[in-house]
């Protein structure tokens, strides 16, 4: 059985045969497979006019391709299509290279399942792992631990060692969905117990500077590193502990082009902090060449999680590598009417915070409320979350002037309390 700790891709210094389409999308799957320590012995871009449906790329093609890998000095290891590979494909393309083939998603499933710290992110990318292998079974079939020993006993007769691996795997996914149901209910609890707090989230293309944008909007001590895919988990920080409302940031795992839909499935209950969250901030890396391509993707990913209605603020990170007015500008141009910073500047950091506290500020709204003795919780929350201008205690209950966010007034339901016209306040 595949666990997690297995990979698709073999771990150590591997030499890969890079295949594509698309020269801008071939430079974002070398850095992918650096990522995972796999250096690029030869690359090759061949746009194709009909996809072959056997093999994706002409035989003709393969085969000439075959050959210009054998003639490597360094040998090459595996073959790595950037495109996402039918079984069969992938299957009748190992025939003609003679070498392990793997599809792009392929990668980015290896690249989850090694930076999966948490019993959540693990039990996320081993289901989405499972359900690409199941119908590859015949292709990856080596990479599975072969049952000996006990297992034998599981075998039925005349059944080959394949449709045993097919039936684990199948009692793997049905016991790994289950699992994360009884994640998701504690996760529910979780956000539950922030429904009355103003949530922020970061969301954005994978490497954009989100972690480390909330570890200078917070002062905390969110892991970020210069890898794709260094965030698998939700981070949670109080945006400034003396804010009034409260307000906490929510950072999130980030997206790519052709992320496999398997993922996006199994990081269903990680997703929906974004759906809860009151603003977006949308982060993009302005000294990437692609920061265009890279914007719409995460919109592409937040219109398919119905999330693109949400309101939103879109922030160039790392401004402080422009250096010229040209490469100003074209940012600029990329992405227009946003916020341009570095996260290393503190100043600018200070500047976002303050604009985000001011975004719920401008949705401050002013109740007049009669709350009932009885009530005290509710009583508790106003003075937590909101800003009391007057009391008095009245007969049938509390009065009190208080400005409150809509967000939050909504969550509370204050207006079952709003003052009628017949309660009169000396």
């Amino acid at each position: 059985m595949i666990e997690n700790s297995e990979s698709l891709l073999p771990r150590g210094n591997l030499s890969a045969f890079t295949l594509g389409v698309d020269d801008e999308s071939l430079n974002e799957l070398d850095r992918l497979l650096d990522t995972l320590d796999v250096k690029t012995g030869v690359r090759v871009c061949a746009p194709v006019r009909k996809i072959v449906s056997g093999t994706y790329f002409g035989t003709g093609k393969l085969a000439e391709l075959k050959l210009r890998a054998d003639a490597e000095v360094v040998p090459i290891d595996a073959f790595i299509v950037d495109v996402e590979l039918s079984p069969r494909q992938m299957q009748n393309i190992e025939k003609i290279v003679g070498c392990p083939v793997l599809d792009r998603a392929g990668i980015i499933l290896e690249i989850f399942s090694r930076h999966a710290k948490t019993r959540e992110a693990k039990t996320q990318v081993e289901l989405a792992k499972l359900q690409y292998v199941l119908p590859r079974l015949a292709h990856l079939w080596s990479h599975f631990e072969r049952q000996r020993g006990g297992g034998v006993g599981n075998k039925g007769m005349g059944e080959t060692q394949i449709e045993v691996d097919r039936r684990l795997v199948k009692r793997r996914i049905q016991v790994l969905r289950e699992r994360l149901k009884e994640i998701e209910k504690e996760r529910v609890v979780q956000r539950h117990s922030r429904d009355d707090l103003l949530k922020v989230a970061l969301v954005g293309y994978t490497n954009a500077g989100k972690s480390t944008l909330l570890n200078a909007l917070t002062e905390s001590n969110v892991l970020a590193e210069d890898k794709l895919f260094a965030t698998l988990d939700s981070t949670v920080r109080a945006l400034n502990p003396d804010s009034h409302p409260p307000v906490v940031a929510i950072d999130t795992v980030g997206f790519i082009s052709r992320i496999p839909t398997t993922l996006i499935a199994s990081f269903k209950s990680t997703l929906e902090e974004i759906a809860e969250a009151d603003l977006i901030v949308h982060v993009v890396d302005a000294s990437s060449t692609q920061a265009r391509e890279q914007y719409e993707t995460t919109c592409e990913v937040l219109k398919e999680l119905k999330c693109d209605e949400k309101e939103t603020l879109v922030v160039l990170n790392k401004a402080d590598l422009l250096k010229t007015p040209a490469q100003l500008n074209q940012a600029r141009i990329a992405v227009p009417g946003s916020v341009r910073l570095s996260a290393l500047d503190h100043e600018a950091v200070i500047k976002l915070r303050t604009q985000i506290l001011d975004h719920f500020k401008t949705k401050m709204e002013t109740w007049d409320l009669v709350i009932p003795y009885t009530d005290g919780k509710l009583l508790a929350q106003l003075q937590e979350f909101g800003t009391i201008s007057r009391t008095r205690y009245l007969e049938k209950g509390a009065f009190l002037q208080v400005k409150l966010d809509s967000t939050i007034a909504k969550k509370l339901g204050v207006k079952r309390y709003a003052m009628s016209k017949t309660d009169l306040v000396p």
